[in-house]
């Protein structure tokens, strides 16, 4: 009698009509093939959309497509205890490839220990090949600081450096910071962040780019230090208690063994966003100095980036 009950409160919240599908109203929306309603008739009350949940493991094990796109926005929610993995996930399946959309922090520890989302500055902040002095920057800036180089291939500090003209810049726009046609190396660097007491910390950061980027593997073996000319990339490094800094190496497949990221043909032109995170664990230290590596090297290129955040885990 119970499932008879169940089966008949399920059809009754449910309706089919000209091919759409809706739970829990009779009124389903035009533009929606399928519409899942919160407030439900019957005694569930409000209600929610869940979908798989899966560890990293039983993720390998679905079938998707490596040849097509049939598979392409396929979702699900990775919950791994082991791996410490808690991300929403979307299968792309032009670069046949499992996307982190949202990873959330399992930890009971919800501090965070840095923090930059760029909204309290002025639009225009930053720097050009015009200027290095623009908006709030340097003057209204404590978090970070911006460098460029005496030119491509060089470690010598410069700004504006490689920038060539007011059209070549790293400059805030709407709550985003802005790499622009860059022409070579060019670096963000934090402030020392104390991460004292903590012995698991995260860095994330979004990042999205916008533009025909290239990025050829076989040319561009060599390239750990400053890149090669038209190799587009965004690399996440950081440095402990002042020792050397250690490169985030192929962010979820999405880079090179030189690089955190490769911008490509194939990847966030349409400007898709990825969460990048890293996990630091069994440290023991005092501080932390956070460095954003990138380039790219035409003026409908761009590489954005927001919401850096370090939390303790």
């Amino acid at each position: 009698m119970r499932k008879v009950l169940f089966y008949g409160m399920m059809f009754l919240g449910t309706s089919i009509a000209l091919s759409q599908v809706a739970v829990g109203t009779t009124t389903p929306s035009d533009a929606a093939a399928l519409h899942v309603e919160a407030s439900q008739s019957n005694s569930i009350g409000i209600g929610g959309f869940l979908m798989p949940v899966v560890t990293e493991a039983e993720q390998l094990l679905i079938p998707v497509s490596t040849t097509d796109a049939t598979d392409d926005g396929m979702m699900v929610f990775v919950s791994d205890p082991g791996t410490g993995k808690h991300c929403w996930d979307i299968y792309d399946g032009v670069a046949h490839t499992w996307r982190s959309i949202n990873c959330f922090s399992t930890s009971s520890c919800s501090d965070i220990l840095f923090e930059e989302d760029f909204d309290s500055y002025v639009d225009g902040t930053g720097v050009t090949g015009a200027s290095s002095s623009n908006g709030d920057y340097p003057s209204g800036v404590t978090q970070w600081t911006l460098t460029s180089f005496s030119a491509f291939g060089s470690t010598t500090p410069a700004l504006p450096g490689t920038l060539a003209d007011a059209n070549d810049y790293a400059l805030v726009e709407s709550g985003e910071l802005r790499f622009r046609d860059l022409n070579g190396t060019f670096r963000l660097e934090t402030q020392s962040i104390n991460i004292s007491g903590y012995s698991s910390i995260q860095i994330s950061v979004n990042v999205r780019g916008t533009g025909d980027f290239e990025y050829d593997v076989l040319d561009h073996t060599d390239d750990f230090n400053c890149g090669e000319t038209n190799s587009d990339y965004f690399d996440l490094e950081y440095s402990i208690d002042g020792g050397a800094y250690v490169e985030v190496s192929n962010f979820n497949s999405l880079g090179t063994v030189n690089h955190t990221i490769v911008f490509d043909e194939t990847f966030a032109s349409d400007g898709s966003l990825v969460n990048l995170t890293a996990d630091l664990t069994g440290l023991s230290a005092s501080n932390l100095i956070i460095r954003l590596r990138l380039q790219n090297w035409a003026n409908n290129e761009s590489i954005y980036i927001d919401d850096l955040i370090v939390r303790c885990q």
